[in-house]
């Protein structure tokens, strides 16, 4: 099952039944619907980029999985735009 869309929390395939999520393949990497994508580019917003963990989320991480469906793409953004913890 995949995640959310990061902007407007529907479904990261579009809005059901839309032409956008009967045309499109929303692939694992996906973290937007294909209308907010849309709306990103038109307005010529640059790449999404996720929050950084906190401390506090990266301790209890250690511990149990977290609850977020994003938690996996947080981390590697944190990690290809170099914030220091993740380096």
């Amino acid at each position: 099952m995949l995640r959310p869309c990061w902007t407007c929390r529907g479904s990261i395939g579009g809005r059901t039944g839309s032409p956008l999520e009967l045309t499109e393949k929303a692939g694992p990497d996906r973290l937007e619907c294909p209308q907010c994508a849309g709306d990103r580019e038109v307005e010529g917003l640059g790449p999404l980029v996720l929050p950084a963990p906190t401390k506090r989320e990266l301790v209890a991480a250690l511990v149990s999985a977290p609850d977020d469906p994003w938690w996996e793409v947080r981390v590697l953004h944190a990690k290809q735009w170099g914030f220091p913890r993740f380096c």
